[in-house]
């Protein structure tokens, strides 16, 4: 046998005969956690798309792609692809191999990442490396109550890569492999509310005696589901709404104070009212309190003057 011959033979052999060393590694449990968002964001924002961990990465001399590469991922989801929480209520959310969501799993659906167009489209192909993305997003905008929404899916990988060359560019050790990862995905949604609360305007009269009161609401809803209080501060002028809240004008003052429905409880924050019904969760709130308003008539009336005094609406939920 000519000496050149042996040599080639002897080159292939040790190539072939090289261990094959484990170049891919996968994670068993990943978790994509999209935090904590009121009902409101829930609503008014799907948000982008956020990157999850990575779950498959094979290292080594990778070089390019063979026509016998592959790398496939086969997403199973226990709730096809919607998180629930304890109340039974949903929100859609998609996995994709792109950020843009081009390239979502369905159920059962795979993805082969070696594919051709995926490695030039994702740029996941490097000289010593290669990572498949996985990107998380929610697709829906519903109206929920507070919770924490889950869903579990199973990723299940298989892959084959080319880990050696040998003479002439032909993959002469490919390394082979499968596995599962589980993917954890979480929301959490938070309470909140919203308020409109007109100016009350006592108008203009010459005594004090003389100011109509003014029954009026305050437009208050919440998160979905949610019981709440409603209580007014002390404004301003006034360190307690009681007897009077204050409205003032320089250096004078203008005794005045809001009252429940009934027109005499003093309505503060010693005295919360609840509100008749849960929130809705609506976006323009329309569940009115209402209130009454009354300048103390009993007063010296004060210096003509434009009074004001500024008043919070508390929410308690």
């Amino acid at each position: 046998m000519p000496m050149m011959l042996r040599a080639l033979l002897l080159l292939a052999l040790c190539l072939l005969a090289q261990p094959a060393r484990a170049a891919c590694t996968l994670a068993s449990a990943v978790t994509n956690d999209f935090g904590s968002r009121t009902s409101y964001d829930v609503r008014t924002a799907t948000g982008g798309s956020q990157a999850l961990p990575t779950q498959l990465s094979c290292n080594g001399s990778i070089l390019g792609v063979f026509s016998a590469d592959y790398m496939k991922a086969t997403a199973t989801s226990t709730n096809a692809f919607r998180l629930r929480s304890a109340s039974g209520d949903t929100i859609g959310y998609r996995l994709s191999a792109d950020s843009a969501g081009s390239y979502a799993f369905t159920q059962g659906g795979t993805i082969n990442y070696m594919d051709s167009a995926f490695v030039s489209l994702l740029g996941i192909l490097n000289p010593g490396y290669i990572v498949p993305p996985m990107y998380a997003a929610l697709s829906e905008l519903p109206n929920l109550p507070a919770g924490t929404y889950t869903d579990t899916v199973t990723m299940n990988w298989s892959w084959a890569v080319c880990r050696l060359l040998g003479v002439g560019g032909i993959c002469v050790l490919q390394e082979t492999g499968s596995g599962t990862t589980t993917i954890t995905v979480t929301l959490t949604v938070s309470r909140d509310c919203r308020i409109s609360a007109p100016a009350i305007a006592f108008g203009t009269a010459p005594l004090a005696s003389q100011f109509a009161s003014v029954t009026q609401a305050v437009a208050v809803d919440c998160t979905k589901g949610t019981a709440y209080t409603i209580a007014f501060t002390a404004g301003a002028n006034s360190a307690t709404a009681r007897p009077w809240r204050q409205m003032k004008s320089g250096t004078n003052l203008l005794r005045y104070n809001i009252y429940r429905p009934d027109g005499v409880t003093i309505w503060d924050e010693s005295n919360p009212l609840a509100a008749a019904q849960p929130g809705t969760g609506a976006t323009t709130p329309a569940q009115m309190q209402t209130y009454v308003a009354k300048v103390d008539p009993g007063q010296t009336t004060p210096a003509a003057g434009s009074y004001t005094d500024t008043v919070s609406v508390v929410i308690g939920f």
